[in-house]
């Protein structure tokens, strides 16, 4: 049978005995084998670390992140892998070796102590996520509403709908008009009239430049100011009074500089009761 050596010895001064030396194989300590690797999800999503369960976390009016611990083997690579909840985006990730917006981020936790992962996401409606044409957004104050399509260089729709008694509409050089149709549902309790704050639509490019609907030289006032035309129905103030499930549709128009088109968005919802713009594609 082998037997695990020890060095036994005496440790003699002037005084005489006062202690034992004892040598061994063993280690007296044994190092750490795990590393503490501290997660932070800001937002809705879900991080998965291998071996363990699936971390998730979902944002609300008072709490925007959350945090939680997990042991992994020092100096092991592991991948971690994120999930965005429903109609979120992964913005970011950030900390030890985890940066851009991919889907998963390969990294080795040296660390002796620990680590630190944030995962940033961003909800529906912000401008770097915004609502996709086709579907429908909460705009606040009870109503919903959906980018149905568009129509970018619209001078031709304009004039075949310009009524006989104003001059037709010229885009400034430099410049077109965009036509934008909607759809928006009401889903509040009673009725509720389409007139402002749910009618208050605004646009933004590349350029930082807001168009906004109601401005007077946005198309003329054969589109913002008269009655529905056969092809352009505009939305527009109105006395007219829907109840909860009806949904209105029609569209706007707005003159844009032409270098702003490709990078279009829609802000259709009323910053002044939501505090935050809510953004819609238009591609």
């Amino acid at each position: 049978m082998m037997r695990r050596s020890r060095l036994v010895g005496l440790l003699v001064t002037a005084a005489g005995v006062v202690g034992v030396l004892v040598a061994s194989s063993a280690a007296a300590v044994t190092a750490p084998r795990t590393v503490a690797l501290h997660l932070t999800v800001n937002g809705s999503g879900t991080l998965r670390v291998p071996g363990n369960p699936a971390f998730s976390c979902h944002a609300s009016p008072t709490r925007a992140h959350c945090r939680h611990t997990f042991q992994v083997r020092k100096g092991r690579r592991i991948v971690l892998k994120e999930s965005p909840a429903r109609g979120w985006k992964l913005w970011k990730w950030s900390g030890l070796a985890c940066h851009g917006s991919a889907a998963t981020c390969s990294l080795r936790v040296k660390a002796r102590r620990f680590g630190f992962v944030t995962a940033s996401f961003l909800p529906p409606g912000d401008r770097l996520n915004p609502i996709p044409l086709h579907t429908s957004g909460d705009i606040g104050n009870g109503w919903t509403l959906r980018v149905i399509g568009v129509a970018p260089n619209a001078y031709g729709q304009v004039i075949d709908n310009a009524p006989p008694m104003y001059p037709p509409a010229v885009p400034p050089a430099g410049a077109q008009f965009f036509v934008i149709d909607l759809s928006m549902t009401y889903n509040g309790s009673g009725s509720a009239g389409l007139e402002p704050p749910a009618v208050q639509w605004f646009a933004e490019g590349s350029h930082n430049f807001k168009y906004h609907y109601f401005d007077d030289k946005d198309c003329g006032p054969s589109v913002n100011v008269i009655l529905p035309a056969p092809d352009l129905q505009p939305m527009i103030e109105s006395d007219q009074s829907v109840f909860s499930g009806q949904s209105v549709n029609g569209n706007i128009c707005m003159t844009i500089a032409s270098n702003d088109a490709a990078s279009l968005l829609l802000d259709g919802g009323d910053d002044e009761l939501t505090g935050l713009p809510v953004w819609f594609a238009l591609r």
